[in-house]
């Protein structure tokens, strides 16, 4: 008998919902490719819980034929998120990218096979091959796909926070906290799930029932990623382009062409930072490390080891310290000038930075630094 109760329902509500908001995502025309990854990755979980939401209906013992339906894409779980990330912060498409789905290829071809076989072959299929083999190497598999591509996904995310605080001025404007939080939050979800398997394999077997409350996690990360990606959907990002590793010096022995006189980098610097102060270019809200090289007439590389080494901080610390500085001072001089306005003057590009970048500075935020001017006598 086909009965939806409370477990049924809050399940099929995280998969509709995750449904809805990969829909939204597939026709966003911001970010095309991450967001169509993106979306995939939500159709994907939330087919992970199709098996629960109609097991416990009772679909399962009413049609016993719906087993082996190829909803468990488990593997494209890793590739998609690694995809995300990647075009996010780029803007062309990965060369290659459809072989990372092979093994998904693989496992969808798997189930579609066994599917479709009768009834009586695909109960004794699942007693003598797919729970003592097939079953063991696919979840083995998959555990291996989302920690590597995990992994991966992590250490891109944070090369590109390294490289917008090297290079771009409005860091704050681009953060990618809820994206941070997601990977961090599906590695919890890896280590629970692995902690349930071997409780299943070495402890005791667990029931349909009993991976409820697991299933319900995974539901609510469905409500997070769905929600927070729709959100930040149409923001474009700077586009990343990692800096070449300088090369490997020649041996001692082989004989130099020319020898490059040394430079004081701490001069240069400040010389740089005079003419940056001078003709106002702090104040530009696009400003990026190759922008100022230019203004400059020097190299990216050569102006960001100058701040590291000459004033030691980086581009986005140099820039918005400029900023806040003029914003302090101005709020000295004319307590009453409204924040936004002038945050919006001195280069900040939203309220939220500019917020940011003054308490990070001034241990304070903008009003209570205002109200802490010293006030003028009657």
């Amino acid at each position: 008998m086909i009965r939806f109760g409370s477990m049924s329902i809050t399940l099929l509500v995280a998969g509709m919902y995750g449904l809805l908001f990969a829909s939204l995502l597939w026709f966003n025309p911001q970010n095309r490719w991450a967001n169509r990854f993106l979306s995939a990755l939500l159709i994907v979980i939330s087919l992970r819980l199709l098996p629960y939401i109609i097991g416990y209906a009772g679909f399962y013992e009413a049609y016993p034929w719906l087993s082996f339906l190829p909803w468990n894409l488990s593997l494209a779980i890793g590739p998609l998120l690694y995809l995300h990330v990647h075009h996010l912060m780029r803007d062309r498409v990965m060369p290659g990218w459809g072989w990372h789905f092979v093994p998904t290829l693989l496992q969808f071809a798997y189930y579609c096979m066994v599917f479709a076989q009768p009834l009586a072959f695909k109960d004794a299929w699942d007693m003598n091959w797919h729970v003592p083999w097939f079953g063991p190497i696919e979840l083995a598999s998959m555990f291996v796909s989302i920690a590597v591509y995990w992994w991966l996904s992590y250490r891109h995310l944070q090369r590109y926070r390294d490289w917008l605080e090297r290079e771009h001025s409005q860091m704050e404007e681009h953060r990618l906290d809820w994206l941070r939080h997601f990977l961090l939050a599906l590695g919890l979800t890896l280590l629970i799930w692995l902690g349930l398997v071997a409780f299943d394999r070495l402890v005791a077997k667990l029931d349909y029932f009993q991976q409820f409350p697991f299933y319900v996690w995974l539901g609510l990360l469905v409500y997070y990623l769905g929600t927070e990606g729709y959100r930040h959907a149409r923001h474009v990002y700077p586009v990343y382009v990692p800096v070449a590793e300088p090369a490997a010096p020649e041996p001692e022995s082989a004989p130099a062409p020319s020898v490059r006189p040394a430079v004081d980098w701490t001069a240069r610097a400040q010389d740089w930072r005079q003419k940056l102060i001078a003709a106002g270019w702090w104040r530009d809200p696009e400003l990026s490390l190759p922008s100022l090289a230019r203004k400059l007439g020097t190299n990216s590389s050569d102006l960001s080891r100058a701040i590291n080494d000459g004033l030691g901080m980086n581009f986005n610390e140099l820039i918005n310290r400029l900023r806040v500085d003029a914003v302090a001072a101005e709020l000295a001089r004319t307590p009453d000038t409204g924040l936004l306005d002038l945050a919006l003057a001195c280069g900040f590009s939203s309220k939220a930075s500019f917020n940011r970048c003054f308490k990070r500075f001034t241990g304070k935020t903008p009003s209570e630094f205002r109200a802490d001017l010293p006030k003028e006598a009657d």
